[in-house]
């Protein structure tokens, strides 16, 4: 029987710190049918040298400038795809890979053909401890993920995390790639919802585990904390107004409903920074409305296509 062709895809940017936790832990996956790409975004760091003088049996792109997490990583899919993967997995750089983790992601996968999208639960980079995403994303599961014996080989959830995130070939050739309308944040989000209209099944692996310290260079200093706030919010406000389930005036109302709950927030922390943000974030949205707009009726009529 023939094994899968999985082709993982690192998306970096100045995450030397990390490189050399990821790659050796990559290199024990002991999968058969795999291959490694680091996607880099025009770090600024040693991370390439890091590649060159350590890991130099794994593939590296050097994109010319920061491309952001959805079309950094289309580069890697779309390389993936030409190269026959059977399944194309993001990993981030500030992870380690447990051994077997593919293999029964990989497991699930093909035993369940409905489901198009696939992650591992994540334990704290450092100890065995769930991190902060398994802790919040799934509270009532914590204690079915525990104990790896008696859980199930798969959970359904509304989604994964980009972090660690296996995709099927199909899955992307009927739904397309990551949507570079989020330069940051939500893009799995809504890959996610995508593939769930269009019939997909997102499973949660317990038996497959990963370390995630997760924020990674986002976490370099204030300046850069900034900007991911930034890009987390709007990326936050394209997501709740692009609902392909959902009608134009509901996807609207859920706007203002994100803007009040994050205007409340703002004047609670007295924070003249995040106030000239948000007014910022209000004013780009404005200028990409056309954008958003397109979005969500091009997926709309495709998920009302679905539903025939």
């Amino acid at each position: 029987m023939r094994l899968p062709a999985v082709y993982i895809i690192v998306l970096n940017f100045n995450g030397s710190k990390w490189l050399k936790g990821c790659f050796e832990a990559l290199r024990c996956t002991g999968y058969a049918n795999l291959k490694v790409l680091l996607v880099d975004n025009a770090s600024t760091d040693d991370s390439l040298k890091i590649m060159e003088d350590h890991f130099p049996e794994f593939e590296v792109f050097r994109a010319e400038s920061n491309l952001g997490f959805s079309e950094g990583n289309n580069i890697g899919i779309r390389k993936a795809l030409d190269e026959s993967a059977d399944y194309v997995v993001l990993l981030n750089p500030d992870t380690r890979v447990t051994p077997g983790w593919l293999d029964k992601i990989i497991e699930v996968g093909e035993e369940n053909p409905h489901i198009g999208v696939l992650g591992a639960v994540q334990l704290s980079y450092d100890s065995e401890d769930f991190n902060t995403w398994t802790r919040t994303a799934f509270p009532r599961l914590l204690d079915i993920l525990n104990d790896t014996e008696s859980a199930p080989p798969w959970i359904s959830v509304e989604w994964v995390e980009g972090a660690c995130m296996a995709v099927k070939r199909e899955v992307l050739e009927k739904i397309g790639l990551l949507d570079p309308i989020y330069f940051a944040f939500y893009e799995e989000i809504d890959f996610c919802r995508r593939a769930c209209c269009s019939g997909y099944k997102i499973a949660l692996v317990p038996r497959s585990r990963i370390h995630h310290h997760r924020g990674g260079s986002w976490q370099a200093n204030a300046v850069i904390s900034r900007e991911r706030d930034y890009r987390c919010d709007r990326s936050q406000f394209i997501f709740n107004m692009t609902d392909p389930r959902k009608s134009l005036f509901s996807n609207l109302k859920q706007y203002l409903i994100t803007l009040a709950t994050k205007v409340k927030s703002t004047a609670e922390a007295l924070s003249a920074g995040r106030a000239i943000d948000l007014c910022k974030m209000q004013i780009d949205l404005l200028a990409n409305a056309g954008g958003i707009f397109r979005k969500w009726r091009t997926e709309r009529r495709n998920y009302r296509v679905t539903l025939k």
